[in-house]
């Protein structure tokens, strides 16, 4: 517990005092959850960026004001990740507004098809959230493994290169890392 409350402090830090690269890491590890939940509400990968970057400005906007001060990394996360999806809503209203139809039964199918879409994002969501949890409790080495391969998007020969291991152990290892991830997902999910 005392660690996340460290990793706070330092992800306030960086953001107060313009550090580059753990705003850097703090970014690519949260834009996943933002173009995932655009992309299958309707959205591009071009609308995904775009929104992200106004949510990611908002939200350290308002951590640099003061006006807003979290006590955990998930509250700051959450933030970031609730004015996307708001920003994203919006956007969808404003097209929706400009595409007016007079028919009263569409209407209702678009707001039934919504309340679905809601409740389908909101499981995705609160999946979404167990995974990044448990990614959380990973150790260091599985977390920088799976960053590299996932986010950097390093090939298992690079890993292996750069962990100066062997191709072969390199995969196995991000084997048995996959494994605890889902193992811990799973707790979490219990």
């Amino acid at each position: 517990m005392g660690n996340t409350t460290l990793q706070t402090f330092e992800l306030l830090d960086a953001f107060l005092n313009n550090k580059e690269v753990p705003v850097k890491e703090f970014y690519i590890a949260e834009y996943p959850k933002t173009k995932y939940y655009i992309l299958k509400n309707g959205g591009t990968i071009d609308n995904a960026n775009d929104v992200f970057q106004e949510a990611y400005f908002a939200c350290w906007k308002k951590l640099s004001s003061g006006n807003f001060c979290p006590n955990n990394r998930t509250e700051i996360e959450a933030y970031l990740f609730t004015t996307a999806k708001n920003k994203w809503i919006d956007q969808t209203r404003a097209v929706g507004k400009r595409k007016t139809t007079t028919i009263d039964e569409r209407l209702y199918q678009l707001e039934a098809d919504e309340t679905a879409l809601n409740h389908e994002s909101n499981e995705k969501e609160q999946q979404l959230n167990i995974t990044l949890t448990a990614f959380e409790n990973l150790g260091p080495a599985c977390k920088e493994l799976l960053t590299e391969f996932y986010f950097h998007k390093m090939s298992v020969r690079e890993i292996a290169q750069k962990l100066n291991i062997e191709e072969a152990s390199a995969k196995n290892k991000k084997y048995r890392c996959i494994q605890k991830l889902k193992e811990l997902a799973l707790e979490k999910s219990s």
